[in-house]
């Protein structure tokens, strides 16, 4: 099927916000995540519906079709493999790769996307601890990692994925050196949506919002 990369744009935006979410997609959200006007998303929805990648009903909300979730995935297939091989063999850092494997998305073939998993080695996670389709856009269904929030106080861990779709959140990690392979310490779970961390790099303390560290996910280690 034959879709823009502003229309392709627009099934991920919604992709992602049902899973953040866990229910239909209202337009506002939407016009929040893609920094459009709501009267364009409406737009875009009214023609997505018409061509059955949305089931779109005004003022209740948007779903994915299930042809619509395949164009995401493979979509999704492509970004992660691609920020894969520029990590690897490129130098992109795991906080800048983000913004070129989306432009990149849109513009290569099944073939190429098929070639370039062959020559990675068929990895199941990209640089940021995602998960990447298989060959059948099969995505695992739970994430083999626990979420920060989960560990207590005093906890040694090691991160393994990130949260790197907003830049603002990607930057801070960068910034406090926070990233995948990661070691930390987990140092206080405040009340008021804080969670505070020491990387064994730094040993200076890093205060996290909950809604970040929900975000990240690691493994518990030894000392």
């Amino acid at each position: 099927m034959d879709l823009s990369p502003v229309a392709e744009d627009y099934l991920k935006a919604i992709y992602h916000l049902e899973d953040e979410y866990g229910r239909s997609v209202r337009t506002t959200e939407i016009s929040e995540e893609l920094d459009v006007t709501s009267p364009t998303v409406t737009s875009m929805l009214d023609s997505l519906d018409e061509r059955g990648l949305v089931d779109y009903t005004p003022y209740q909300g948007v779903e994915l079709t299930d042809r619509g979730e395949e164009i995401v995935l493979q979509l999704v297939r492509n970004h992660r493999l691609l920020e894969t091989f520029l990590m690897e063999y490129l130098d992109y850092s795991w906080s800048t790769v983000h913004d070129e494997a989306d432009r990149l998305e849109h513009h290569v073939s099944d073939e190429f996307t098929r070639r370039l998993a062959r020559f990675l080695g068929e990895p199941a996670t990209d640089p940021h601890g995602d998960p990447i389709p298989d060959a059948d856009l099969r995505m695992p269904d739970e994430s083999p990692y626990t979420p920060l929030t989960e560990y207590e106080p005093g906890d040694n861990v090691t991160v393994e994925q990130v949260p790197h779709r907003d830049p603002d959140v990607r930057e801070y990690l960068s910034q406090h050196r926070i990233g995948p392979g990661t070691r930390l310490v987990v140092d206080e779970v405040s009340p008021i949506d804080l969670v505070t961390v020491v990387p064994s790099s730094t040993d200076t303390s890093v205060a996290l919002p909950t809604h970040v560290a929900r975000r990240i996910g690691a493994r518990a280690v030894t000392k």
